[in-house]
């Protein structure tokens, strides 16, 4: 009987340990096995990290716990910017825990990795799943304009418009308000409210004058009001987008797209204007897309510029203006009196 005491106390102890014991490997409880995770990713050391928070999960962890090392090791793959084995943590943690009341922050996670894995389609769902799970509201600014980002990306400008819309005054003093007023404003362009996006467009130079977007927005605005047939207006912001600019890829074409505004009217201005656009286009890095760069007949625009600012050229346009004008006034005279019999 003595002998088999030790066994007896053994096994009596291990039925009474409590579950918070038994939540415990030889690096400790989970919870430092937690925060050793953390602290090596702080340090750079995401696979280490990963090994952790994977650890985590083959002891008796809560869900909370649980879903705290699914986090970890998505922000691991993050950090090493394997973005679909990321999005794939965040969404296992989502869909298995659903009361978690970080859900939303891990759908929003999920989202954006798979924008940067390049898969947009599934980006998409995933964040207006996010928006759907009671956000907190730190999150809830950021994921709107996010999501209203997307939206105009994926092709369906229309539908980022209700999301952006009233930001600046549903989150006051937020620092994406220039950001989310410029995502309004090409999005009501795209969906081709002109009226809408070149109001918006001026309210974000106006108020925001010294934000990048506000910079950025230039451009745009010059674009929408040479739709709308404001041409000398179009000229001026497309000559401030490439002076405040000067170094930016579109510069060139902005300075192109002023001179074509204003060839007919101040020819011999916008053949310096063509010639400072061939000069930046020259010394700038090459825009991404072919509408962006200046176009292959910059060469023969600015000749025509050149002509037409020649005094003689002016003279004689003006005369055969005049002679067109007489040639017309005649020839009504003529046909007055036939007409009226």
């Amino acid at each position: 009987m003595r002998r088999s005491a030790p066994g007896f106390l053994v096994a009596s102890l291990i039925a009474t340990i409590s579950t918070p014991l038994l939540a415990q490997g030889f690096g400790g409880t989970v919870t430092d096995i937690l925060v050793r995770g953390d602290s090596l990713l702080a340090q750079d050391r995401a696979n280490e990290a990963i090994v952790q928070f994977q650890e985590a999960r083959t002891l008796c962890a809560t869900p909370a716990e649980v879903v705290a090392s699914l986090q970890g090791e998505g922000r691991a793959h993050l950090a090493m910017k394997e973005y679909l084995p990321a999005a794939g943590l965040f969404e296992e943690a989502a869909q298995k825990y659903p009361d978690d009341p970080r859900v939303a922050d891990m759908l929003y996670l999920a989202g954006m990795a798979r924008r940067e894995g390049g898969d947009m389609t599934a980006a998409v769902p995933l964040l207006q799943k996010a928006l759907q799970s009671s956000p907190t509201g730190d999150l809830q600014p950021t994921l709107k304009f996010q999501l209203a980002q997307m939206l105009r990306m994926s092709g369906k400008p229309a539908d980022a418009i209700p999301l952006v819309r009233d930001f600046e005054t549903e989150f006051e003093r937020n620092p994406i308000i220039p950001n989310a007023i410029y995502t309004l404003a090409i999005s009501q362009h795209d969906a081709g409210d002109l009226e809408g996006a070149e109001k918006s467009y001026r309210h974000l130079i106006d108020a925001y004058p010294h934000s990048q977007a506000a910079a950025e927005s230039f451009y745009d605005l010059g674009e929408v009001l040479s739709a709308r047939g404001n041409r000398k207006e179009s000229a001026e912001f497309f000559r401030r987008y490439a002076n405040g600019n000067p170094s930016s890829p579109l510069s060139a074409r902005a300075m192109e797209r002023a001179a074509d505004m204003t060839l007919f009217t101040y020819p011999k201005e916008a053949a310096i204007m063509y010639g400072v656009a061939q000069v930046k286009a020259q010394q700038n890095l090459v825009p991404p897309l072919p509408e962006m760069q200046i176009s292959r007949w910059i060469k023969p625009k600015r000749f025509v510029a050149g002509l037409l600012g020649r005094p003689i050229v002016i003279a004689a346009a003006a005369g055969g203006a005049l002679l067109l004008i007489g040639a017309i006034v005649w020839t009504v005279r003529r046909r007055r009196p036939a007409m009226a019999v």
